[in-house]
């Protein structure tokens, strides 16, 4: 199928005639007499000789369809041999007209300022490989970048901070930057100074900055520390924010006292978190406890290549692999409890758990070589991959056993937060482990790559264990994921699970065109953020319920979607918010308007209530143009904030390009000054300024190609 419109559709198939005389025709019936008797009560489009050359061949149904219903359609040969009927598809006609609305009564409101001092919101990894995006677990709270510091800045590092929060009157933002030298920051991914936030973004944790400052040999300019955090002076800190905005080190002198490491020498980096950040996993090659080990290698340095692994917390420091160097963290997303209290790691080929005091090698019997991949929330029961079979190993019972004896396994896409639930790709298809018994999900589907591991892939399982949202380029519900132009298959989303008012289990293309027309473009989820040398935030794409879910596409979903480039979406099961639709409503979260860059989604809250996205659009009257973050909220849309920033005569021109500066960080082109209202009348007007950067922008709607029976 190429195009559907209200009242028509336009139908192709793929016919060889194979050297006979044949002719063929289309037969559709909707889905109310469908569930009948089939195609007993089906409408026939005129029989039409198939052409010799064995090209598709097409008709149009036109006039003939009501809008918004659905139809089953098949196309049907006849030649002197008999009649073959080809496969069955199906199309829903799109709705005639209406106005544009979101779904769940939702809002537009600009979460950034309007004034960003002539800069723009920051794409995820688009600071040097960094700049933290993040939103609040509950609340409407939203934390972002840019290269440019605006508002209260207490100082001007290469990524300036944000947070911006919603109060009764509308969005408040403050900068949380700290006075550090920005020439203590590399290039990537060096340069973005906070690395991650907790779940209610009251606490973040903030890289100090290279040791040294001015050169590539000796330490010219010693990197200076920040007053009244504790750290020591000269070395390289990481330091923990708390909701008061103040800022304490994680290692003090007591810490370093036991490394023979000189401090321009000495490195830390960050390996991961519990999600309240209360504890806090460091590595590095430096003794930082009394029961470490460290390699020399040289005069006051250390082996880079035998680092440590060291918990912190309030009780202080901790090593996690005592005296043996080498470990690094099993995954930066899932090896830490939520507490705290264990920690999966590696060394030496092989995997290993820090309960408390105590630490076990995780695969037992199985030897060595086991792959990390889940955990359940508390950490007490945890999935591991080794030669192709997935295991569950139990605190408990300090055992690891095989769930997969038939072996196969290509990949995890994730686990439930009790272990209950564990969906993985194998050889047979998609399948979904639950209490000992394994079902098929998707027989000889094959999920794409970027879906797993589980700790930076792009699917997502529901805390549950219920619902599964995985990428796949092939075809698994009957839709026809054929590139309209290119003739490839796109990768689209599913979404697995029961239905929110309970029932079967069922497996939805979330981001198929409800019409069932081809599409003309690919569709996308993000996966962990790459920030600093880590990638730890999964953005929240499914819901904790798992029945919303958000996404990107460069396909146009709906009607209202016009412009051809990447906009947000949202699908929701029926029963959720204002759908009523079965299985489920699709709708945009962007306007589908924007023909600069179009938008791309960034995260939401928990329940999915507030849809935060990235867009070079003015979407409300205040905003003057440049690149802002918007939260698509259910019941939003409060009076507009301040007015546009008001200029005369020569201040309303743009800022000059800066100049040239060799020091990496110190000066990043922006998107320029936004909109100016001109209060001269001769005053020049200035233009909205900027792009984001985007994948790939949406194909032609309606370009025609081949596809067999559909």
């Amino acid at each position: 199928m190429e195009s559907v419109k209200p009242t028509g559709a336009r139908l192709r198939a793929d016919i060889d005639p194979n050297d006979f005389e044949a002719s063929y025709r289309f037969e559709y019936v909707s889905d109310a007499d469908y569930r009948v008797d089939r195609f007993a009560r089906a409408a026939k489009t005129k029989e039409e000789p198939v052409s010799d050359a064995g090209q598709p061949e097409s008709q149009s149904l036109n006039f003939v369809l009501t809008p918004a219903t659905t139809y089953h359609y098949r196309p049907v040969v006849t030649y002197s041999g008999g009649v073959i009927l080809g496969p069955e598809h199906e199309l829903t006609s799109k709705e005639n007209g209406g106005t544009f609305h979101l779904l769940d009564n939702r809002g537009w409101e600009m979460v950034s300022p309007v004034d960003k001092g002539g800069g723009a919101v920051a794409a995820p990894g688009a600071l040097f490989g960094g700049g933290d995006i993040q939103a609040a677990l509950a609340a409407p709270e939203f934390t972002y970048g840019s290269a440019t510091a605006f508002g209260d800045a207490a100082g001007a590092p290469p990524a300036s901070q944000y947070v911006s929060r919603r109060t009764g009157t509308g969005w408040t933002t403050s900068n949380i930057s700290t006075p550090l030298e920005s020439g203590a920051y590399g290039d990537e991914p060096d340069g973005s100074p906070y690395r991650v936030f907790s779940a209610e973004l009251s606490r973040a944790l903030l890289f100090g900055g290279l040791a040294c400052r001015g050169g590539p040999k000796g330490c010219p300019a010693p990197n200076p520390v920040l007053a009244g955090s504790g750290a020591p002076d000269g070395y390289m800190a990481y330091y923990l924010r708390d909701g008061s905005g103040a800022l304490s080190s994680l290692l003090g002198a007591a810490d370093l006292a036991h490394s023979a490491v000189a401090p321009q020498a000495f490195e830390v980096a960050f390996a991961a978190a519990s999600p309240d950040l209360s504890h806090v996993v460091l590595s590095s090659c430096a003794k930082l406890t009394a029961d470490a080990t460290e390699i020399p290698s040289g005069p006051e340095q250390c082996d880079p290549d035998s680092p440590n692994l060291y918990e912190w917390s309030l009780a202080g420091l901790k090593s996690i692999n005592g005296g043996t160097p080498g470990a690094k963290i099993a995954a930066p997303n899932g090896a830490v409890s939520n507490d705290g209290s264990r920690v999966y790691w590696t060394q030496a080929g092989k995997l290993y758990l820090r309960d408390g005091a105590e630490g076990d090698q995780v695969e037992g019997t199985q030897g060595e070589g086991g792959t990390f991949q889940a955990t359940s929330a508390g950490g007490s029961v945890a999935f591991f991959t080794e030669g192709e079979h997935l295991y569950r190993f139990s605190v408990a019972t300090k055992a690891a056993v095989d769930i997969t004896p038939a072996g196969g396994v290509q990949g995890v896409l994730g686990a439930s937060a009790d272990a209950a639930y564990v969906y993985y790709q194998d050889a047979a298809g998609l399948e979904r482990w639950h209490s000992g018994a394994t079902t098929m999900l998707a027989p000889g589907a094959a999920t794409v790559a970027s879906d797993y591991p589980p700790a930076t892939g792009t699917a997502r399982v529901s805390a549950d264990g219920l619902h599964l949202a995985f990428l796949s380029d092939a075809e698994l519900s009957g839709f026809d994921n054929i590139d309209a132009e290119t003739g490839q298959p796109d990768t689209v989303l599913y979404l697995y699970g029961p239905p929110a008012a309970g029932g079967v289990a069922t497996l939805a293309c979330a981001s198929c065109n409800p019409t069932g027309e081809r599409p003309g473009g690919a569709s996308s989820i993000p996966g962990a953020l790459a920030n600093g040398a880590t990638s730890v935030y999964k953005p929240r794409v499914l819901s904790a319920a798992g029945t919303r879910l958000f996404f990107d596409s460069s396909d146009a979903l709906v009607l209202q979607d016009t412009n051809s480039n990447p906009d947000v979406y949202e699908w929701e099961y029926q029963g959720v918010g204002d759908c009523g639709r079965a299985p489920g409503c699709l709708n945009l979260i962007s306007s589908g308007r924007n023909s600069n860059g179009g938008a791309s989604f960034l995260d939401a809250t928990a329940d999915g209530s507030d849809a935060f996205f990235l867009t070079s659009e003015s979407l409300v009257k205040v905003d003057p143009g440049s690149i802002d973050v918007y939260d698509a909220m259910t019941g939003g849309g409060i009076a507009e904030g301040s007015a546009a920033i008001d200029c005369i005569g020569d201040a309303c021109q743009g800022l000059p390009n800066p100049p040239d500066d060799p020091t990496p960080g110190t000066l990043i082109p922006n998107s320029g000054n936004p909109r100016l209202r001109v209060l001269a009348s001769k005053a020049r007007k200035s233009n909205r300024n900027g792009r984001t950067p985007h994948r790939k922008g949406k194909h032609g709607k309606h370009r025609h190609r081949g596809g067999q029976g559909r």
